[in-house]
């Protein structure tokens, strides 16, 4: 590597995250056109739409915690590493 140049570090995948951000995006495109008059959303519709793509990151998100406990529960400890799978080579 040469100096100054820096990396970034690997990170924990969030599905929970992607999940999100895939639902607000229809959300948004709606809402905008909502806003230009090409469609009339139901007030019920655009009340409940964001709670439902929050409620919906929020079960991704439990389950993939359970996932990786279960996982992490079967897989053998490694002497001084970390045992939630953060760190790779």
């Amino acid at each position: 590597m040469r100096q100054g140049q820096r990396t970034m570090r690997r990170h924990r995948f969030e599905p929970a995250r992607l999940v999100l951000g895939l639902c607000l995006l229809p959300i948004s495109v709606l809402y905008i056109l909502q806003a230009v008059d090409q469609l009339d959303i139901p007030v019920v519709l655009r009340f409940t739409m964001l709670p439902g793509a929050l409620v919906l990151a929020g079960l991704v998100a439990v389950a993939n915690i359970t996932i990786r406990k279960a996982v992490a529960a079967k897989r053998p400890a490694v002497a001084g590493g970390s045992t939630d799978g953060d760190t790779m080579a």
